[in-house]
């Protein structure tokens, strides 16, 4: 079970931690520049949905699988990594998921 700490300052840009099983794990609200580029080389610029290539569809971008309103970060730990909240797609992947959030939370209502 995943136990969310949040910092004091709350500013978006500092590591937060996570405790999973009594095991500390870092995260950030907002993903720095540096971990988007580190998540991109970790896929060989590869989107993991529809497997087409950056230099096609653009600039990948981390999209959290547990949304930041629910506690979700964006994670250091390696993307197959069992606890990582983190996958890597291009834009019209990460729209597809945004719009079906958003559908679903109306849904919801």
């Amino acid at each position: 079970m995943w136990i969310f700490k949040y910092s004091k300052g709350g500013k978006m840009n500092e590591p937060e931690i996570l405790m999973f099983r009594g095991k500390p794990y870092w995260g950030y609200k907002t993903c720095p520049a540096w971990l988007k580029m580190r998540y991109r080389d970790a896929v060989n610029h590869i989107c993991q949905d529809c497997k087409k290539d950056e230099k096609k569809v653009g600039k990948l971008e981390p999209h959290r699988i547990i949304r930041g309103v629910e506690g979700g970060l964006y994670t250091v730990l390696s993307l197959n990594h069992p606890k990582s909240n983190v996958k890597i797609v291009c834009k019209a992947c990460h729209k597809r998921y945004n719009y079906s959030r958003k559908l679903n939370y109306q849904y919801s209502i």
